[in-house]
């Protein structure tokens, strides 16, 4: 008895997905560009490793700030490179963001099937950090779910191959198809034993039943093989920088489309890669700004901003109604697309500066936001208009109602909350932790505003090392209320702005309202560097170790020279050991 549709795609795709998710990844074996260099891609799927040596030499400004109190912080001393040297490379797992551009990239598909996925796990800033990209069983059995879905969802059979199927002479056309479409999918040409497994795959399921179902448990075992799910690297076997093997002009192009379009390399890419011509830095450079030229690059762009910024804590965001009555999911929606509206702006229609992100007065207000920040703008929800705002008030992201609200408590602003987003994501400069048996903050009460509550709460000598990194930075940020809206009383008690900024070694100074922090973090060559450390953590999955300070180093110094260039700072990434070169974790 036949077997129809959906469940036949199941019973032909499911042994193969569940044992592609715990099975080996295939080195290629030496297709042209592939490379034959030895090693594993860097730990197992369910635990990719992110370790590697610390042999390279680094010198000047650490990251970290140190908890303790007495002595003048040393001047900002930006690191350089002494020893060449390249971190490790752990196996990258598709982001779901990932996921859903691959399958629309292959099928065309645009319901973006990774959002029944369990939850990217965020780790640091990033969703996309190796150390947390497990396959736990219910994501492996949901990739095999997808890949069965997907494929059943491949109506024009005829379409996708460039044939018919059911031709008795199709042997030729499914076997250009295979080769084709797995080269989209695994970013490198298939070797010739993929090649004839999935062929095979194909004539069995049209022995037993038809062409059509045959392509589909193509595409579906295609879908479902780590080959697909992960972005193996193995190197082309050539030793490089620091011992490091450099990689193969496909895993070049596999990483160019990770971090430019978050998706899969285009044809383009394969074939310059199958040339030959993604050898050399100049090569690479012209791939990645035709690629930053694409429209598939804003949206991947959107998704390191999001994260950087922790735009992302605005969807959980809460507010006390009775506090703040006119917060709810309209405006939450109005606060996210105006800082994406704004950021957009400043990359594509702007000059692209870091400086432009802090010091800009222009944004994007609807009816909801024209209220809040008290201008003329449309009067629905739906329509966004640029407008200047008043520069005495607000001036780029840091004073935007979605970072202000969402870096708040439900019911008050926060100094803390605001002081650790500056000094963490914008500074790079991490916290000690805090001590056990933090006490209580004192209940609001009217008479007494909220910065001199948190200031009696951090005079405790067990928060005070702590606090007087950040609170100082989020006092100066008093001016707004929980919801980013402008105030001059907090409780019957007029608000105080006057803020401080310390430890950075460079713009340590007092400063009034928000206008000013925003000034002096444009200006900082601190916070420049920062934004150069998070893209580079973001580009590799991990943290940075001193085997990157070189890469480091060099992508700091392109930003710099570039005037601080956002869109320069990508192009610089890609010019860097780090990005050419596989080093194979520890373990």
């Amino acid at each position: 008895m036949k077997i129809s549709g959906k469940l036949t795609v199941w019973v032909l795709i499911a042994p193969l997905g569940l044992a592609g998710c715990i099975g080996h990844l295939v080195e290629p074996d030496g297709d042209p560009g592939v490379g034959t260099g030895p090693g594993a891609g860097g730990g197992g799927p369910f635990g990719p490793g992110n370790g590697g040596s610390t042999s390279g030499g680094a010198s000047g400004g650490g990251g970290g700030i140190g908890g303790g109190s007495g002595g003048a912080t040393p001047p900002y001393t930006p690191m350089t490179c002494v020893t060449k040297s390249v971190g490790p490379s752990p196996l990258r797992r598709l982001t779901h963001t990932e996921y859903d551009n691959a399958v629309s990239e292959l099928l065309g598909d645009q319901t973006r099937p990774a959002r029944s996925f369990p939850l990217d796990t965020e780790e640091g800033l990033f969703d996309n950090t190796a150390s947390a990209q497990t396959v736990p069983e219910l994501l492996a059995d949901k990739y095999v779910e997808a890949a069965a879905e997907l494929a059943e969802g491949v109506t024009n059979v005829g379409a996708l191959t460039g044939c018919d199927p059911a031709a008795a002479d199709a042997a030729g056309c499914i076997r250009s198809f295979v080769s084709r479409f797995g080269r989209r999918a695994y970013r490198r040409p298939l070797t010739n034993e993929e090649i004839g497994s999935l062929t095979a795959l194909f004539d069995s399921a049209k022995a037993q039943q038809d062409g059509t179902t045959g392509v589909r448990a193509v595409v579906a075992a295609v879908l479902a093989s780590p080959n697909f799910l992960f972005r193996p690297e193995f190197g082309d076997g050539a030793v490089g920088v620091g011992g490091a093997t450099r990689l193969t002009q496909f895993e070049v192009g596999a990483r160019l489309a990770s971090l430019i379009w978050a998706s899969l390399p285009d044809d383009t890419l394969l074939d310059a890669a199958q040339a030959g011509e993604l050898s050399t830095p100049a090569q690479i450079a012209a791939q990645a700004r035709r690629m930053l030229a694409d429209p598939r690059a804003v949206p991947a762009m959107q998704a390191f901003y999001d994260q950087w910024l922790g735009l992302r804590m605005l969807d959980t965001t809460t507010k006390d109604a009775s506090v703040f009555p006119a917060f709810n999911d309209t405006l939450r929606d109005s606060m996210r697309e105006e800082t994406r509206r704004f950021v957009a702006n400043v990359l594509w229609q702007g000059n692209g500066s870091f400086s432009s992100l802090f010091t800009a007065n222009e944004s994007f207000v609807n009816g909801p936001l024209a209220a809040l920040y008290g201008v003329n703008g449309p009067s629905d929800a739906n329509t966004y208009a640029k407008v200047a705002l008043n520069p005495k008030e607000r001036a780029g992201i840091l004073t935007q109602a979605s970072m202000l609200a969402s870096f708040a408590r439900p019911d008050e602003s926060s100094p803390v909350k605001r002081g650790k987003w500056v000094r963490v994501r914008l500074l790079c400069q991490n916290l000690p932790d805090p001590p056990p048996d933090i006490p209580p903050l004192p209940p609001p009460r009217e008479g007494t505003s909220t910065r001199e509550r948190f200031a009696e709460h951090t005079s405790n000598t067990g928060c005070s090392n702590c606090h007087s990194m950040i609170d100082g930075i989020g006092f100066g940020l008093e001016q707004y209320d929980g919801i980013g809206r402008m105030r001059t009383i907090d409780r019957g008690v007029a608000v105080d702005t006057r803020g401080e900024m310390t430890k950075t070694g460079e713009i340590d100074q007092a400063f009034t309202g928000g206008v000013e922090l925003a000034g002096l973090l444009a200006k900082s060559e601190r916070a420049r560097d920062c934004v150069a450390t998070q893209w580079l953590r973001y580009s590799m999955g991990r943290s940075e170790t001193a085997d990157d300070t070189c890469s480091l180093v060099a992508a700091r110094d392109a930003f710099k020279a570039s005037d601080g260039d956002l869109r320069e700072l990508v192009i610089a990434l890609t010019q860097t050991d780090g990005f050419v070169h596989y080093q194979r974790p520890s373990n």
